[in-house]
């Protein structure tokens, strides 16, 4: 039994490096855009994208790093925190869509 738990571990850790990774690449070329074309809706982009994609792993990451073993941390604070960015990157995104 602890085989298949250390390989679904393995698994899980995987494809979060994974995502994280695809995550970081989008954001960097969405900068790129906004360095290539002094867009400022490019640059909101890429900052709410950052928000959205690369912002919930780093919480988590540094939730499970500073604070193991508190369950009510992340339980409750570690969700909330990331939502609240998520909501952040979000609004960041809209606002890029919608600028004049």
């Amino acid at each position: 039994m602890v085989a298949a738990e250390s390989l679904l571990y393995l698994l899980v850790l995987t494809a979060t490096l994974i995502a994280a990774a695809l995550g970081l690449l989008i954001v960097f070329q969405a900068y790129r855009g906004y360095r290539r074309n002094d867009s400022q809706r490019m640059l909101y982009l890429a900052a709410g994208l950052g928000l959205i994609i690369v912002a919930p792993f780093a919480l988590s990451l540094v939730f499970t790093l500073v604070v193991p073993g508190d369950d009510l941390l992340m339980s409750y604070v570690l969700p909330l925190a990331s939502r609240l960015v998520e909501i952040g990157g979000l609004s960041l995104i809209i606002y890029s869509l919608y600028r004049g």
